[in-house]
This record gives structure tokens, sequence and C-alpha cells, in this order.
């Protein structure tokens, strides 16, 4: 059960991260003549690699604290680049 909420979650934020990530790449908006995306993909890749590096950890821990204090942790560390992604973000709310 906890091998499987843990693949579940990490899923989930790996998913989540992927589309809110790509998603201005496509947008419908017109783009910045100078824009890369050079920091959305650096991003992805690095938050995509630490919940891997997560889920793993807590595979072998199988702690239920370890396993709630980094999924609120890796949640709010993406909430907070985010701020940097989209300035707009926290006016969603």
């Amino acid at each position: 059960m906890f091998k499987a909420a843990v693949y579940l979650v990490h899923g989930l934020l790996f998913i989540l991260v992927n589309l809110i990530g790509i998603g201005p790449m496509f947008s419908i908006a017109t783009p910045d003549p100078d824009q890369t995306y050079g920091v959305w993909v650096s991003m992805i890749v690095i938050f995509n690699i630490l919940v891997v590096v997560s889920a793993f950890v807590q595979i072998k821990i199988k702690k239920v604290w370890v396993f709630l204090i980094s999924t609120i942790g890796l949640s709010a560390l993406f909430i907070l680049t985010l701020q940097y992604i989209y300035p707009y973000f926290y006016g969603l709310f």
C-alpha cells in the first residue's frame, strides 16, 4: 500500500510538472521573438530528477513522515518556482 501511494503521488507530481512546464511552449499567444525555453526545460528536468530521487529514497526508507515531508516539500518547491516562470501565477488564486 505504501509503495503504491509513493508511486501514485510522485507520478502525479511528475505529470503535473510536465504539463504545466510544457504548456507555455504551445501557447496561442504571440511569442516573444527573443524568447528561449532554456529556463523552462531546465526547471522541468531538475524538478523531475528531484521527484524520481525522492520516490526511490522513500521506497528504501519506508517511513510515512518522510513521505509526507518530501511530498509537501516538493509541492512547495514547485509552487515557489512557478512565481519566477509565470509571474501572474499568484493572481490566479
